[in-house]
C-alpha cells in the first residue's frame, strides 16, 4: 500500500506538470491581446496624433557663406588648377535666457472595440526673454568667403503637428506675428512651426526682447518638453490622478502633489544640467536633446495584471492539489486522477475568465465574479468527490483566501515578494502544523 501511495503522489504530481500547458496556452492568449492593444495606439496615432514632444522657442538667423576653391588633378603627369566656387548653409541659434510655460493638461478616452487608449488636451502658455548679444546676426566666415546674412525667425519643434488645434500667433517685442508651417531646424524632418521676423539690424549692445504665445495641443498618453531656455520652469496640472513623471528630469518634490483630485508638478531645469545647448547644432534629431515629461498611466492595466495573475497560476494549482492530496490521505479517501484534472481545469478557467471578462466589465469586478464562480464551482464538485459538504467548504475557504491573497499581491507590487513570501510561509506552517502528529511510514495501509 506504501508504495500504492508513492505512485498516486507521483501522478498527482505529473498532472500538476501536465496542467501547465493550459496556463501557459492562457497566458500566450493574455500577451496577445496586449499586443493587440498596442496595435490600436500605433493604428489610432496613425489617423490622430501620437505622443509630442515640445522644443523652443528659439531664436535661429540663417546665413550663406560663398567662396572660391582651388582644386588640384594631375592629367598625364602635368598639375592641373581650377577655382571652384563652394556654397555652405549654416545658422546661428538663441536660447531664451528665461522660459516659463504652465499647461494644464484635460484627460480624454480614445476607445476602439474592447480596447481603450488615454489621451489629453493640453493648453499651455509660453513667456520667454531673449538677451541677444550686440555681435548675434553677425556670423564668422568659416572659409574666409562672402557671407549672405538671411531674415531671423522664431522656432517650435512639435513631434506631430496634427495635434496642433490652436497656435493664434506669437508676441514679440510687443508685436504680433502669425506662425507658419515647418520648424525651420537642423533636427532631421523636425515638423513644427516659426515665425519670421524682422532683420535684427545693428544691434547696440545687449538687447533684451520678451516672448509669448499660447499653443493648444493634442495627443496619446505621453507629453513631454525639452527644456529649450538657460532657465526653464515648467508648471503642469491636470484631474487625472495618476501620472508617471519621467525622463531627464523629475519634477519638484517640494512643490509636486498628486491626489485623486489629480496632480500639480513643477520642472525646473538650468541649461548646465542638460545637454541642449552643446548640441544645438550637432543633434540630427530631437530625439537626442534631454527632455522631461508625464505620461497618462491607467492604474489598472488588465493585460498586465491578469499576465501577472497567470504567473500564479501553477503555485495555485500546486497549493490546491497539495490540499486536496493531504484531506485524501489523512481522512483515508481515494480520488481518481481524472478527478484531480477537473479541478485542476477548474483552476485554469479562473484565469481565463479574468482575462474574457475584465475587457468589458472592468478588472476588479471581473475578479471578483471569476473567482466567486470557480470557488462555487470546486465546492459543488468537491462536495461529491470528498464525500462531505464540510470538506468542501474547507476547501472552498483555502481557495477564497488564496484568490484573497493574490488579489492583494496584484495590487501592490512593489510589496509582491514579501507578501508572498509570507503567504507560502504561512501555508507552509498550517501544514507542518496539520501533519506533526502523522506517521509517514505506516502511511496508506489503512487505504482500500
Amino acid at each position: 500500500m506504501q508504495k500504492t501511495l508513492w505512485v498516486k503522489a507521483a501522478v498527482v504530481f505529473g498532472l500538476t506538470l501536465a496542467l501547465l500547458v493550459p496556463l501557459l496556452m492562457i497566458q500566450g492568449l493574455v500577451n496577445e491581446r496586449a499586443y493587440r492593444q498596442n496595435e490600436v495606439i500605433a493604428d489610432i496615432a496613425a489617423s490622430f496624433a501620437g505622443q509630442q514632444r515640445v522644443f523652443g522657442p528659439v531664436l535661429v538667423v540663417p546665413y550663406l557663406e560663398q567662396w572660391q576653391e582651388t582644386v588640384e588633378t594631375l592629367l598625364n603627369g602635368q598639375s592641373n588648377k581650377r577655382q571652384e566656387n563652394r556654397t555652405e548653409h549654416s545658422k546661428l541659434y538663441l536660447l531664451p535666457e528665461q522660459l516659463d510655460v504652465t499647461g494644464l493638461l484635460t484627460a480624454e478616452t480614445k476607445q476602439r472595440g474592447l480596447f481603450k487608449v488615454r489621451s489629453y488636451v493640453l493648453d499651455s502658455q509660453f513667456k520667454g526673454v531673449f538677451n541677444i548679444p550686440q555681435e548675434f546676426g553677425k556670423p564668422q566666415a568659416r572659409h574666409n568667403g562672402s557671407l549672405v546674412v538671411g531674415k531671423p525667425y522664431l522656432a517650435v519643434a512639435v513631434a506631430d503637428m496634427r495635434g496642433v488645434l490652436d497656435a493664434p500667433g506669437l508676441e514679440w517685442n510687443g508685436l504680433h506675428h502669425s506662425f507658419e508651417q515647418g520648424s525651420g531646424l537642423n533636427f532631421g524632418a523636425t515638423p513644427g512651426m516659426h515665425v519670421a521676423l524682422e532683420e535684427l539690424g545693428n544691434l547696440e549692445g545687449k538687447v533684451t526682447i520678451p516672448v509669448n504665445f499660447t499653443l493648444k495641443l493634442r495627443g496619446l498618453e505621453d507629453l513631454e518638453w525639452v527644456p529649450a531656455g538657460r532657465q526653464t520652469h515648467v508648471s503642469l496640472s491636470s484631474s487625472w490622478p495618476h501620472p508617471g513623471f519621467h525622463g531627464r528630469f523629475l519634477p519638484d518634490p517640494v512643490t509636486q502633489q498628486v491626489s485623486a483630485d489629480g496632480f500639480r508638478a513643477n520642472w525646473s531645469v538650468n541649461s548646465l544640467a542638460s545637454n541642449v545647448s552643446e548640441n544645438l547644432s550637432q543633434c540630427k534629431e530631437m530625439a537626442c536633446f534631454d527632455s522631461f515629461g508625464v505620461r497618462l498611466i491607467d492604474p489598472v492595466n488588465i493585460y498586465s495584471m491578469s499576465d501577472r495573475a497567470t504567473k500564479y497560476g501553477f503555485l495555485f494549482v500546486c497549493l490546491t492539489f497539495a490540499a486536496i492530496f493531504l484531506y485524501e490521505i489523512l481522512q483515508n479517501l481515494i480520488i481518481h486522477p481524472a478527478q484531480y484534472t477537473l479541478v485542476g481545469l477548474a483552476l485554469a478557467m479562473f484565469f481565463l475568465l479574468l482575462l474574457s471578462l475584465s475587457e468589458h466589465i472592468g478588472f476588479t469586478k471581473a475578479y471578483l465574479i471569476a473567482a466567486i464562480a470557480c470557488v462555487g464551482l470546486l465546492v459543488f464538485y468537491l462536495s461529491a468527490v470528498m464525500k462531505s459538504i464540510r470538506r468542501a467548504a474547507g476547501a472552498g475557504f483555502m481557495l477564497a483566501g488564496l484568490y484573497a491573497a493574490l488579489f492583494g499581491l496584484l495590487q501592490s507590487e512593489d510589496n509582491a515578494l514579501m507578501l508572498g513570501s509570507i503567504l507560502l510561509f504561512v501555508l507552509l506552517t498550517l501544514t507542518m502544523v496539520a501533519t506533526r502528529h502523522l506517521d509517514w511510514y505506516s502511511l496508506g495501509h489503512g487505504q482500500k
